[in-house]
């Protein structure tokens, strides 16, 4: 075939005609690259006759497209990193991967309007910069094009081959032959170069592997790059997966569409929440840029607010929701209904279980749907197992009716609970329950005792933590909704709250939890809700509001006539009185708690309450007395079995122990507490043992050792977030390095 290149140097765009003509043109004037025929030219003889053949270089006349890629648009922010590793992919000067010859097929995947023909335009660009290619060809195959029907692979054959000048006449019909006779151009082109350099193919907006399995270049160092949302199997060579943009990159996507002298480019916090509302997204950010440049006096915060709708991100040239939709177009029903309805997942992600369970599927159909989606970049995968959903294209499944032919296979409302009409609210309600029954079995293994039997959801209490730990943040969003499903999640999800010391998140539950339960009349869990809040208070050092809400505690339970609750409120609210320094009172208030618990045969409870007490009387020099509550403390929860409580007494007795003189007794006491402590991890249990151990080596001379355990201390307590109990230990051990021999503060 051989059609001319364009000469080297002419820009990307530039078009150019070339073509043969033969036979007798003596006569008219035509314009041709090559023309044969006609007398008193260049003779060539043979064997049996002469032939004369006139040859004449012209230009052709089959236009040719060979530089004709996209003009670059905008500014290009964010992505230096993953443009020099497509420009390595496709650069056909290495010898690595593709050398010695072989073709290199590499593809760019993303949501859309993540930036991909962008960026492989962009390296195209920078390809012919460094002029690696002799050719270079474009085509748009309308994968997820609104309007427009996808091209086929014999129709993005037809394209590119028009694009190297082959006669339309000459090019064959079947896909296969076609094929050929493009590999055999690209060929032709490499070779028709002065350099022999290859041919860069470039097929933007695929959906399938149909529309470019015949587009693959024969031999010669020819690249092939694909850009496509599908993650497509195409082997023989790499690809890259575009994420959004940084939270910096953003923001200079915005700025780059305003004048430099407009002064909302120093709005960096109305900038930052508009990037932010765009989810960081490109196509997102490249609409608000636009309406900014757009609105001269439109500040960024206020654009940010205007764009709560996903239909408000539209800006004449570009819609949002019509490429997020156009992602769908070849999805199935029942991809469809899954993906609408995942949009209402309260968290920021969900497991493969949370899923199959909210959309009513089993877990491996649900599975096999979930990689679909995946594979088409419409969710992600942020962890093995687990699928998230940018924050726009939730916000366009949400705007989806999911298919009422594709109903769920099981499941349904919780139990005595009539389904509702409505498949999202049904959905919701089915995730919704997942995870309050989950973290109820997950909180029955943390609170278990010897002899207990937790649910087999669970293999042992560490797998349960391990389980909280991963879904906390989802399982605090489901708080978030205040359904009527999860208003008692707050209190299940008290025990770990406290262990781990997400005491804020424990406020705003449990703030949430007594609001929804006063509203509807339950004192009975609106009490145990302002128990569970001032325990939360305490620990953030808010002494008069915890007072306040134990308080509050205690008189619904009277009031309800809930013996056993109000027993528990009078402990919690003895601690709070303890710390701001109402002795007799807290003194009392435990007194109670323990006749209470004693009365209603519930040892677990009396043994807290005694330690409770034991540290309450040594406050106020009752040492003998103190020393005798805790060693009671002690033996109860051992008796019951609860080695957490055990630990505990062990801690408070030794504090006793050790302020009448039996240091000995009191380092045993602490070294029994460290053995639990460091044996479960609870790291902000073990500080305060060891500044407790640090303060009493000390008092012993043995300032090495003491300095080691508060040392040690310190940073624990500043791992666990506890800065006032952090700044303590610090004060003790600089105290104890300034005075080896002064005495130290516990």
């Amino acid at each position: 075939m051989g059609p001319k290149r364009t000469p080297e140097g002419t820009p990307p765009g530039t078009a150019r005609t070339a073509n043969t003509v033969g036979g007798d043109v003596s006569g008219t004037a035509v314009q041709a690259e090559r023309v044969e025929g006609g007398a008193g030219n260049t003779t060539t003889t043979n064997t049996t006759n002469v032939t004369h053949t006139t040859v004449v270089e012209q230009e052709r006349g089959l236009p040719t497209a060979l530089q004709g890629l996209p003009p670059l648009v905008g500014e290009f922010v964010g992505r230096d990193e993953q443009l020099r590793g497509l420009l390595d992919l496709v650069d056909p000067t290495t010898t690595g991967t593709g050398g010695g010859g072989a073709v290199v097929v590499s593809a760019v995947a993303g949501m859309g309007g993540v930036g991909k023909t962008a960026l492989a335009l962009r390296a195209a660009h920078a390809a012919w910069e460094r002029g690696w290619f002799s050719a270079y060809l474009f085509v748009d195959l309308h994968g997820y094009t609104p309007g427009t029907d996808p091209l086929t692979g014999a129709g993005a054959l037809d394209a590119l081959l028009r694009q190297t000048g082959a006669d339309l006449e000459d090019i064959p019909v079947q896909a296969d032959q076609r094929a050929a006779f493009y590999r055999s151009a690209l060929v032709d082109l490499s070779q028709d170069d002065a350099r022999r350099r290859p041919v860069l193919v470039i097929a933007d907006n695929a959906h399938h592997t149909d529309q470019v399995q015949h587009l693959f270049p024969g031999t010669g160092r020819h690249r092939l790059l694909v850009t496509s949302r599908e993650a497509l199997p195409l082997g023989g060579g790499g690809s890259l997966s575009l994420d959004t943009l940084t939270p910096e990159a953003a923001v200079k996507v915005l700025t780059g569409h305003l004048p430099p002298t407009d002064p909302r480019r120093q709005d960096d916090e109305g900038l930052e929440a508009l990037a932010g509302r765009c989810g960081y997204l490109p196509l997102a950010l490249t609409i608000a840029a636009a309406l900014l440049a757009r609105k001269t006096r439109l500040a960024p915060a206020r654009l940010a607010v205007r764009l709560g709708e996903l239909s408000k991100f539209t800006d004449g040239r570009h819609d949002l929701a019509a490429v997020f939709e156009a992602s769908l177009t070849h999805r199935s029903a029942e991809e469809r209904r899954v993906f609408a309805l995942l949009g209402s997942n309260p968290g920021a992600d969900i497991s493969t279980v949370a899923a199959a369970a909210m959309v009513g599927l089993q877990v491996e159909d649900a599975e096999e749907v979930l990689e679909e989606l995946a594979a088409a970049h419409l969710i992600t995968t942020p962890a093995e197992g687990r699928w998230a959903m940018h924050d726009l294209v939730a916000a366009h499944a949400r705007t989806l009716t999911p298919p009422a032919t594709c109903a769920p296979r099981h499941g349904g409302g919780p139990e005595g609970t009539a389904p509702p009409a409505d498949a999202r609210e049904r959905a919701l309600e089915r995730v919704l329950a997942f995870y309050t029954q989950t973290a109820a079995a997950a909180d029955d293994h943390l609170r278990a005792l010897p002899g207990d039997t937790p649910p087999e959801v669970f293999s042992s209490r560490e797998q349960a933590l391990a389980w909280l730990d991963t879904e906390i943040g989802n399982l605090l969003a489901c708080v978030s909704t205040a359904h009527h499903t999860v208003m008692h999640l707050p209190f299940i999800l008290a025990t770990y709250l406290d262990l781990r010391r997400r005491f804020d998140d424990d406020i705003d539950a449990h703030t949430l939890a007594r609001d929804l339960y006063h509203q509807t009349g339950d004192t009975h869990r609106e009490a145990v809700a302002w128990n569970n809040l001032g325990k939360a208070l305490r620990q953030v050092r808010r002494f008069d509001d915890a007072i306040n809400a134990h308080t509050r505690a205690h008189d619904l339970h009277q009031q309800a006539g809930n013996a056993h609750g109000e027993a528990v409120a009078w402990s919690n609210l003895g601690l709070a009185l303890a710390e701001v320094g109402r002795s007799d009172e807290a003194i009392n208030a435990h007194t109670r708690a323990r006749e209470a618990f004693h009365q209603a045969g519930d040892t677990h409870r009396e043994a807290g309450a005694w330690g409770n007490l034991g540290t309450a009387l040594q406050e106020v020099g009752r040492m003998e007395e103190a020393i005798d509550a805790l060693t009671r403390a002690r033996d109860l929860s051992r008796q019951v079995g609860d080695a957490r409580g055990e630990a505990m007494a062990w801690n408070n007795l030794g504090l006793a122990l050790r302020e009448v003189g039996r240091v000995e007794e009191a380092l045993e006491a602490f070294a029994r507490d460290l053995a639990y402590c460091r044996q479960v991890g609870d790291g902000h249990g073990e500080a305060q043992t060891l500044h407790n151990v640090g303060v009493t080596l000390a008092g012993l001379g043995r300032v090495g050792e003491a300095v080691q355990a508060l040392a040690r201390a310190v940073e624990l307590f500043e791992a666990a977030g506890d800065d006032h109990r952090a700044a303590r230990a610090r004060e003790a051990l600089d105290q104890l390095r300034q005075d080896p021999g002064g005495e130290q503060e516990s």
